[in-house]
């Protein structure tokens, strides 16, 4: 039988792609927004470049779309933008332009653009473009691999040979710069070579696997000496394998493929003993005080509910569920006799019960598969009208934060607690729609009086 999760998680509406427009005229958004109209497209309008660049990282859009001629930055300086910000740079970015002139049409795609379409253009032709480029980024694969090397013509070969292949190809022409991209980029894989100016590959890969950050990336050596003298500097620099040149792009293909699967197989593990560690420490927490028992399932239970109603991904889901989890894991660190006191708290009692969502941010700092959910924990206790702990306000809180405060005040009110009776849930229902964009989010407020009501 499903679990009432795996019955909300299976049930979810495929989620909409999310397109942000970039042009300074209107009846160009009204084209496209009547193209893509329906379903499976969420069109955010932008007038102008600088507002565009500024909302990217809020609106997270799976495609863009702009016209090159604007006021203030044109859709290259935008174009460009986006593609050197390592948190944009996947986004594919289609320009629109009446200029259908191979040098305009080379500049768009030297500045990074994925697709170009001239005006005018027909509703099919948008469509199709859009679906084209969109469907050729769900093949590509979130896998970074960095190459180092002076030769132009290698990085060419092992970057175009690699990328055919979907990965993501960062590169460098020395060790220095190799070095520095490795720590900014974080790559899954470094092919680099050893005969280099400035720093060798040796000393670039003693260099990466010395930093605490970097050094668990596989490093791949490039060379064409395969001499026993070089095999020992390179176990010594911590060499993890060797590409004897000349090579082909299968065997390079095959020795990537070989360490992500053994990466992936090391992070199943290290998954599966962080969600033991999670139930266990969320249950040590429920079981700490018979006041709140089952409260942290009962918090991810309606967590999950309130997000599917939204139309989050499964994958944001599960984020979600495992904040609600642990949003109260701070509360670990906070003596009995304040965390069960029945009578009014002290200024000091209250300023450490205060501190709960912060500790628990602390606690589960060091576990990098938990970095995503740390801020929901952080801020599960902001205000929407920015009276919280933080004075963050509105959608300046994380949405997970906003979606786990409901859940959260839900179940608070409908237990009871060593200081005060239960209520009747008409009534908390009724207590969080009252504090709806005080308290409380609207958005997510609605998506819970649609559950109370179903």
């Amino acid at each position: 039988m499903e679990s009432l999760y795996e019955l909300v998680i299976n049930s979810l509406p495929i989620s909409k792609k999310k397109i942000m427009l970039i042009d300074d005229e209107e009846v160009i958004h009204n084209v496209i927004k009547n193209a893509l109209k329906g379903d499976k497209y969420e069109i955010f309008s932008m007038y102008e470049g600088a507002s565009a660049i500024r909302d990217i990282s809020k609106v997270k859009p799976d495609l863009v779309i702009t016209d090159i001629t604007m006021p203030g930055k044109d859709g290259l300086q935008v174009c460009m933008e986006i593609k050197s910000n390592s948190d944009t740079t996947s986004i594919p970015v289609m320009i629109l332009s009446a200029h259908a002139d191979d040098q305009i049409i080379e500049k768009g795609f030297n500045a990074g653009a994925d697709e170009y379409i001239t005006k005018p253009f027909s509703m099919e032709e948008i469509v199709s473009k859009v679906e084209s480029v969109l469907s050729e980024t769900l093949n590509k694969r979130k896998e970074k691999i960095l190459i180092v090397d002076d030769s132009p013509t290698v990085i060419s070969v092992l970057k175009n040979g690699i990328s055919k292949e979907g990965f993501t190809v960062i590169t460098a022409s020395d060790g220095d710069e190799g070095l520095q991209k490795a720590l900014t980029e974080s790559p899954d894989i470094i092919i680099s070579d050893i005969e280099m100016p400035k720093m060798n590959g040796f000393e670039f890969c003693k260099q990466v696997k010395a930093d605490q950050i970097t050094k668990h990336i596989p490093f791949v050596a490039l060379t064409s000496k395969g001499s026993r003298g070089a095999r020992g500097l390179g176990k010594r620099a911590g060499i993890n394998a060797y590409l004897l040149k000349p090579f082909t792009i299968e065997k390079v293909v095959v020795i990537i493929e070989r360490f992500l699967a053994e990466k992936r197989e090391i992070l199943e593990i290290e998954r599966d003993l962080m969600l033991a560690s999670i139930s266990s420490l969320a249950k040590a927490l429920d079981e700490r005080d018979n006041y709140t028992r089952y409260h942290s399932e009962n918090v991810a239970k309606y967590t999950v509910m309130i997000a599917s109603s939204i139309g989050l991904s499964k994958e944001e889901i599960e984020k979600l569920r495992l904040a609600a989890l642990l949003h109260d894991i701070g509360k670990i660190g906070i003596r009995d006799e304040i965390l069960f006191k029945k009578d009014k708290l002290s200024p000091e009692e209250y300023k450490t019960i205060q501190e709960h969502p912060e500790k628990g941010a602390s606690i589960l700092q060091p576990i990098p598969s938990l970095k995503d959910i740390i801020p929901y924990i952080l801020y599960h206790h902001e205000k929407y009208d920015g009276s919280g702990l933080k004075g963050l306000n509105g959608e300046d809180i994380p949405l997970g934060a906003r979606i786990l405060a409901v859940a959260d005040a839900y179940d608070a009110l409908t237990t009871d607690r060593p200081y005060r009776k239960c209520v009747e849930k008409d009534d908390a229902v009724r207590i969080i729609k009252e504090n709806s964009g005080k308290h409380f989010c609207p958005a997510c407020v609605e998506n819970f009086m649609k559950i109370f009501e179903n």
